[in-house]
């Protein structure tokens, strides 16, 4: 395959201009391509537990499924003994987020992976302010009600006469 190469005379302007033509992009979603925030699931449960029964029968009839749907997502199935079912979400951010699956049943494990998949992997918080931006507003956040004359129903009031 034949490299694409500049006219000399280009080249020369480009290199002398690098600032203005290349800048560094950080990865974040809206730049390029999306980046999937979950990136690894790790699915542990006993063999001889009775609590991982419903886990069981879910890896060996949806996991492969799922892993097929999902190839930007790592599945690892690893035994965990004496122990309760769990799964481990790991994050692009390096959080992650663990659910236990005692006495859930194999009907309701995909709804939980769906849930973990989904997730952002942010810690959940209340907002104080309810727009995040890189550069806020002077005057905040627009509202119609702010200006009360320019929002009322003028046809319906007579307007006063002046003499």
């Amino acid at each position: 395959m034949a490299s694409f190469r500049f006219p000399r005379v280009l080249n020369d302007v480009i290199l002398a201009h690098s600032n203005q033509f290349i800048r560094p992009t950080k990865p974040k979603n809206g730049v390029g391509s999306f980046i999937f925030p979950c990136r690894k699931l790790v699915f542990n449960y006993c063999e001889r537990s009775g609590s991982s029964t419903n886990m069981l029968k879910y890896l060996q009839t949806r996991a492969i499924q799922f892993a097929h749907e999902n190839p930007q997502i790592e599945v690892v199935v690893q035994p965990r003994p004496s122990k309760h079912p769990i799964i481990r979400a790991h994050y692009t951010n390096g959080l992650q987020k663990t659910k236990c699956l005692r006495g859930v049943q194999e009907d309701e494990i995909p709804e939980v992976v769906k849930s973990l998949r989904d997730h952002s992997g942010m810690r959940l918080r209340r907002w104080k302010k309810y727009v995040v931006s890189d550069t806020p507003s002077v005057r905040g956040i627009y509202s119609p009600f702010h200006d009360k004359d320019s929002h009322e129903i003028s046809d319906l009031k007579p307007k006063p006469k002046s003499h």
